[in-house]
């Protein structure tokens, strides 16, 4: 059967090194799919999506980073392309003369389209208030959010979209929630082939129970620790307790953390340059979906300093479409948009009275 490669980087390099060791096999490639190269890739042909002519053919996403990969097979069941698997590279060894799909790859059925990462506050405070917070978790109170709505907003949005590839349970600070557990166990019922990860600062990590972090040990979810100054400080203490009992964990580097950038301007014409700080960190929360957390809880903001910044293109999960027509809609820029620039700015937290100057530039 005719294969192609969707990828041609260095995981597609890798990709073709497996295919190319095996002395039989029933896959005939037929070269590689980019969406910014062309030309040729180690003798084999690159063609772009449209230059698929043949839409029963076999696509192997060559991809390593998973969100890409997701973001690969809407393109292709756009172009009409049913057959989609990732690349894994699972077998032990080089020679091996099984099949490559069956012995490297995984095929991805995940339905007409997917979603590639949502986030979903378990708890809209936190413990370290950080200045320039895109999620504005500075300005919330201590009150725990209601488990049975939030659980309900992953619920309604499993029945928008088929699957979602990564689901990152944060906040806030997602640990301050002492029914974390509950939200894990759930959430992995809900989700049970997602990518599942906690986004934390840390610190409330060597403090937590054994029942929690077996929790998350045996519903295989990741933690994504952010190293601030002060998570720094006890870094060895939070990696022996996730060693300690076998959980995965990644850590953003500490060097990377000590600048912050103000994530908005009160002005559509500011001097800093406007971009996009929140790509991809599609949010739910209290019953509705926006594309960024800036736009989520800029609410928030607008309430504790009498601002108006622009709230437009929130939407409610119940009203909002299915399938492709949600991932365009979230995709489409807002009137936020124009108010979003890079300010860096030195780490520190706001202290007991955050102000304006916190969260967004006045030019």
């Amino acid at each position: 059967m005719s294969m192609l490669f969707y990828g041609a980087g260095n995981w597609g390099k890798a990709a073709l090194e497996a295919y190319s060791g095996r002395e039989c096999h029933g896959e005939v490639l037929e070269g590689f799919v980019d969406s910014k190269k062309t030309g040729m890739f180690y003798g084999y042909p690159v063609y772009s999506v449209s230059g698929i002519s043949n839409k029963d053919v076999r696509v192997v996403i060559t991809i390593a980073d998973l969100l890409i990969v997701a973001e690969a097979y809407n393109i292709l069941k756009r172009a009409g392309i049913n057959e989609i698997y990732r690349f894994e590279g699972k077998a032990d060894s080089q020679g091996d003369c099984g099949d490559f799909i069956e012995t490297e790859c995984t095929r991805c059925d995940w339905g007409d389209c997917v979603l590639p990462k949502v986030e979903m506050h378990i708890m809209d405070s936190c413990n370290l208030n950080c200045r320039g917070c895109t999620h504005f978790s500075p300005l919330f109170g201590k009150e725990k959010p209601d488990f049975a709505g939030r659980i309900r907003d992953v619920e309604a949005l499993k029945e928008k979209i088929p699957h979602i590839v990564a689901f990152s349970i944060l906040g806030g600070e997602p640990f301050l929630n002492p029914d974390i557990d509950r939200y894990i166990t759930e959430i992995r019922k809900l989700l049970p082939d997602t990518y599942i990860q906690i986004v934390t600062n840390g610190l409330l990590i060597p403090q937590l129970g054994a029942g929690i972090l077996e929790c998350i040990r045996e519903n295989e979810i990741a933690v994504q620790i952010s190293e601030y100054r002060p998570t720094h400080q006890i870094i060895d203490r939070i990696r022996d307790t996730l060693d300690r009992y076998g959980i995965t964990y990644y850590i953003q580097p500490y060097q990377a953390k000590q600048k912050f950038t103000r994530p908005l301007s009160l002005s559509e014409t500011s001097r800093y340059p406007h971009t996009c700080i929140s790509e991809r960190c599609v949010n739910i929360w209290n019953g509705r979906i926006a594309r960024c957390p800036t736009l989520m809880y800029v609410r928030q903001f607008n309430e504790t300093f009498d601002q108006h910044l622009p709230e437009a293109g929130v939407m409610q999960l119940s009203d909002c479409p299915n399938g492709f027509e949600l991932l365009d809609a979230l995709q489409r820029e807002v009137p936020l948009c124009r108010h979003c620039v890079s300010c860096e700015i030195e780490w520190e937290q706001c202290g007991r009275c955050p102000s304006v100057a916190d969260f967004a530039t006045a030019d």
